[in-house]
């Protein structure tokens, strides 16, 4: 049998406008004022928490992201590898390990996504099949040329966008230090917290917060 399926954040508030209580299944009983949730008003009906988290098969001309062993919702922490790739107009992900370049391996059904092609010219979408295909089969991405530390996954996705023209558009892009930073970084920060989130529910059953009350 398989793992079973991530579970849905779901916020509401029963009593107290300045609480929220974000849960999977909302129980039974309100956790402050101890009423019957089935039998009582809520000041906020629950609604989903929107996942950051994407199947890359539905995206496309992207930047994916995910953990180099196990998932984000599982085993992420700030301390782990990371892995990135490259989709196309289908959704196929490319991407570059010690085994070469893969096309769609598994894995990135929960995946973040960088989309860099907002705003931008057409003449970047057009092309990017062809060269993402063409880019792919060079011998600078063969399985003996990998190296973990100074020729991986980074330096593949970096180099396509740069070959693309990219650069000319978001700088950050020349170099693997600026590209982490200014794109990498903000992603993965908003995953951490919806992460940290999800673990409390699952080890708490629900989660009381501040709501943000204008």
């Amino acid at each position: 049998m398989g793992e079973p399926p991530d579970e849905d954040i779901r916020c509401f508030q029963h009593c107290q406008r300045e609480v929220n209580i974000l849960c999977f299944r909302v129980p039974d009983f309100c956790p402050i004022c101890k009423a019957d949730v089935r039998k009582s008003a809520s000041r906020i009906p629950p609604y989903l928490i929107i996942s950051p988290f994407t199947d890359a098969a539905q995206t496309q001309y992207s930047v994916v992201i995910k953990p180099t062993i196990g998932t984000f919702l599982r085993d992420y922490t700030n301390q782990s590898n990371l892995h990135v790739g490259v989709t196309d107009s289908h959704g196929t992900v490319y991407d570059y390990d010690e085994d070469g370049v893969n096309m769609n391996s598994p894995g990135w059904d929960k995946c973040v996504t960088l989309d860099l092609t907002q705003g931008v010219s057409d003449k970047f979408i057009r092309s990017w099949d062809e060269n993402l295909l063409v880019f792919s089969q060079h011998s600078d991405w063969t399985k003996c040329r990998y190296d973990e530390s100074s020729w991986n996954c980074f330096d593949f996705v970096i180099q396509f966008l740069q070959a693309l023209g990219m650069d000319q558009v978001y700088p950050q892009i020349r170099n693997r230090s600026t590209f982490c930073q200014e794109f990498v970084r903000p992603k993965t920060y908003k995953a951490a917290q919806y992460i940290s989130l999800y673990r409390d529910i699952k080890q708490l059953g629900y989660v009381c917060q501040p709501s943000q009350i204008t």
